[in-house]
């Protein structure tokens, strides 16, 4: 699901909750969306469902709770609270379980809960949120007076759910296969560091949670300083640049190469993680290939650019 959700100047931090969690639990009708909707220049594309199913709708106040379904396990689910009681933002917080009786969590990703990691809004000017889901993911990315993604190296973020490699993280083991992901912090950190896991194990077999349990996004062997840095993002970024990096495809042309992101953190445990992208539609590109949201096809599908960090920084997501 894709959704151009413009909201108006003076729009309630109430009603844009509302929105936004109505949207990502289905709705296909821009009518139906509250007044501080910009219904004119509002769009919802739904090809592929949005996904997500109220759990809480009275965890607190200007906040709601959504879940979705694990790809292994449809009745073990990914939690996530949409949070606008903080002035001039909208927060996307991941927890591992969630009790919608008495409103407890348990185990929330590190920096979900941040203003500085989450997205912009503003209930005194004319403002945009692009928001994309599936049941295996939830992004959100805006936009206004200029100003996009989060405060903090201007990325889109969002919950992701993962693929399990590793021989212990089976679904009977119970381990949750998510995490909060900044796509700015994945593009500007030379390390990788920009996403959280509610929870993993070490391997020396320890449980570890919080800020304890960061990880590091990698898409291939780019670089050459031997750390964690020459497998990140921000390596590809730096060292394919260019629209010179197109390759040729089936029919003659060429087209821009889509790479796979993958999680590791090699000081706890000496294998990824896991991949997002075969499982939620998100890659990176090279730099300089494309600008924001803009929109290119692979395999008959439309994609859409999110920049991050920096506008020759692209992600590319699918598009509805």
């Amino acid at each position: 699901m894709y959704a151009r959700y413009q909201y108006l100047a003076g729009a309630m931090a109430s009603d844009i909750l509302d929105d936004v969690v109505t949207i990502l639990t289905g709705e296909t009708l821009v009518a139906n969306l509250s007044a501080s909707c910009n219904k004119g220049f509002s769009s919802i594309e739904s090809v592929v469902p949005a996904g997500w199913t109220l759990h809480d709708g009275a965890a607190g106040a200007n906040v709601k709770v959504i879940k979705a379904p694990l790809a292994d396990d449809a009745t073990r689910f990914k939690f996530v609270e949409v949070n606008t009681n903080t002035a001039g933002s909208v927060l996307t917080k991941v927890f591992e379980e969630f009790n919608a009786t008495t409103h407890a969590w348990t185990n929330l990703c590190y920096a979900s809960d941040l203003v500085s990691s989450n997205q912009r809004v503003s209930t005194n000017t004319v403002g945009t949120l692009h928001i994309f889901s599936s049941a295996r993911f939830l992004l959100l990315a805006g936009m206004y007076n200029g100003l996009w993604g989060s405060p903090t190296n201007a990325g889109p973020s969002g919950c992701f759910e993962r693929t399990r490699p590793c021989g212990w993280d089976t679904l009977a083991a119970g381990w949750p296969p998510f995490l909060f992901l900044n796509l700015g912090d994945l593009a500007a950190t030379s390390n990788g560091l920009s996403a959280y896991a509610p929870r993993y194990m070490d391997r020396a077999r320890n449980t570890l949670t919080g800020s304890s349990a960061p990880l590091y996004g990698f898409t291939g062997p780019f670089g050459s300083d031997g750390s964690n840095s020459q497998l990140s993002i921000f390596k590809l970024f730096s060292q394919l640049s260019g629209i010179d990096q197109r390759v040729p495809d089936e029919s003659g042309g060429f087209v821009t190469p889509f790479f796979p992101i993958s999680f590791l953190n090699y000081a706890t445990m000496p294998e990824p993680y896991g991949e997002i992208s075969s499982l939620c539609d998100l890659w990176a590109l090279p730099q300089g290939v494309a600008a924001n949201l803009d929109v290119l096809q692979q395999g008959g599908l439309d994609f859409i650019c999110l920049q991050a960090a920096s506008p020759s920084k692209i992600f590319i997501i699918r598009k509805g």
